[in-house]
């Protein structure tokens, strides 16, 4: 688990490597685009063009990641779904009761509540061990 943070960034430079070449790929695709249209067109409609047929392959790759997108996380619903039915239920129940019995507190005695969350505000401020305890608790 401690290796996760090398693996990001490594895969993070190898993907930047490959867009740089991929963007260098572009240009030299563009160039020879145009050079082509040049010789049956004048210089402003081969640019024209040539950009006209880039934007098209570019709203072609946006709308194809999104397609992409949407499957991705359709397939990643569906496999949350299989996987914690119950246990979400149980949760989103527990929460629901939790904070019912906190909101009837707040509501009986608005002054205690102020009280309680401001020293607990403080004391979880003031002490970096039960800070640290509270973040490793509410971590995802």
């Amino acid at each position: 688990m401690r290796d996760l943070p090398m693996r990001i960034a490594i895969m993070a430079a190898a993907l930047l490597v490959a867009a740089v070449g991929v963007s260098a790929t572009v240009v030299f695709l563009c160039l020879a685009l145009y050079n082509a249209l040049l010789s049956v067109l004048s210089a402003p409609l081969a640019a024209l063009s040539a950009a006209l047929v880039i934007f098209v392959l570019s709203i072609l790759v946006i709308l194809l990641g999104k397609a992409l997108s949407n499957q991705f996380a359709r397939r990643a619903k569906d496999e949350r779904a299989k996987r914690g039915g119950s246990a979400n239920a149980f949760s989103a129940e527990f929460g629901r009761m939790m904070g019912e019995r906190a909101q009837s507190f707040v509501n009986e005695k608005p002054l205690l509540s102020l009280i309680v969350a401001l020293v607990g505000g403080f004391a979880v401020g003031a002490n970096p061990r039960l800070r640290a305890f509270l973040e490793t608790i509410l971590k995802i």
